[in-house]
This record gives structure tokens, C-alpha cells and sequence, in this order.
């Protein structure tokens, strides 16, 4: 079965291992560990030893209990990065197995700081310097192609004004397909946003 949880595809199996372990954290518990886990994501800042305190009251080893905390981390990190309704991760979490009283505890919290959560996702994801097309030309019999781009980065203010140009060079078959190639993926790229 397919989840938006998962990114449309199949809960990994250490989740569905977990969720007999979470299932027997009272809820109230699992409210608080969210609270943490949300606090971890947006600030950078964990509360481990109450965590721990708090899952090992609920007589679960040490092991159960970062396995417990980890899931509940995937649940809250997936369900931002995935942009998932309440309703739907409602759901979603209640086919998995979870208790209502769990699920509510998890997605309520959740849905409070979603958009503070996906900002902080956002800040973290790894970007790439854009690079613009400076110049271009074709060459020789082959007709291969010569593109000067350069890179919007700022590589700790250089001392010279000189920017450094990246040369790329191919032929003119590579570069209808990598211009067909990058095509498509802007265009899958636009369908998810």
C-alpha cells in the first residue's frame, strides 16, 4: 500500500515494526515526545534525556525507546516534507496501525507548526549555486558546442573582481539530449510544486 506519508510509496518496515513498540506508550507520552520532536526539528535543540525518562516510564528498553522516538521523527519530518493534510496522515497513520488516541497526538501537533516545520526542511535541503549562461558557440565540422557559464555564488568575496567562467564542451547530439533531459525534469519539478 502506497502512503503520502512515505512519498507515495510503501511504509519502510522498521515503521511498521515500531508501531506496536509507539502503541504502548500512552498517548499523553506520545504528545510530549512529538513536542520534543518538533522542537528538534525547528531549533535544532533535543530534549534526550527526558525523552528517554519518558518512554523508559512506559517500560520500554532503551533500544524500543529511540526506535519509538525515530519513527515518531519520520512520521512528523515525512509528513512536512510531503506537505500531508491532517485528515489524510490521519488516516494514513490509523492503516499502519496506530491507535486514534496516538494518531491524534501525533497529528496535532504536526498540523499546528506544519509551516514552521517546512521552512526549517526547506533552510536545510541542499541547494546548488544557479548558473547562468554567459556565452555560447558552435565550432568545427562536428558543430560542437561551447557554453561559458558562470556561477552565481559568492566564494567568500574574492579579492580580484575576476569571476571564474566554467567552460563545458560537446557535441551537438549530447546537447539536444541534455536539453531535452533537462526539459523533462523541469517539467516534472513544475508538477510538484
Amino acid at each position: 500500500m502506497r502512503f503520502y506519508l512515505c512519498g507515495g510509496l510503501d511504509a519502510p518496515d522498521w515503521i511498521l515494526a515500531n508501531i506496536v513498540t509507539l502503541s504502548s506508550i500512552p498517548s499523553a507520552k506520545v504528545k510530549v515526545l512529538v513536542e520534543y520532536i518538533i522542537q528538534r526539528i525547528s531549533e535544532g535543540v533535543f530534549d534526550y534525556e527526558n525523552a528517554l525518562k519518558i518512554t523508559t516510564d512506559a517500560s520500554l528498553g532503551v533500544s524500543d525507546a529511540k526506535a519509538c522516538i525515530a519513527a515518531l521523527h519520520f512520521m512528523v519530518s515525512n509528513a512536512a516534507k510531503f506537505d500531508v493534510e491532517d485528515h489524510t496522515l490521519t488516516r494514513e497513520l490509523q492503516q499502519l496501525g496506530l491507535p486514534k488516541g496516538h494518531t491524534d497526538a501525533v497529528v496535532r501537533p504536526y498540523w499546528l507548526r506544519r509551516e514552521s516545520l517546512q521552512t526549517k526542511l526547506l533552510q536545510e535541503t541542499l541547494q546548488l549555486p544557479a548558473l547562468e549562461i554567459k556565452a555560447w558557440q558552435t565550432l568545427g565540422e562536428k558543430k560542437n558546442v561551447i557554453m561559458r557559464l558562470k556561477s552565481s555564488i559568492d566564494y567568500t568575496k574574492q579579492e580580484t573582481d575576476e569571476s571564474e567562467d566554467i567552460v563545458v564542451c560537446m557535441t551537438a547530439e549530447k546537447f539536444r539530449v541534455l536539453h531535452h533531459e533537462l526539459k523533462a525534469a523541469r517539467a516534472l519539478m513544475d508538477a510538484y510544486i
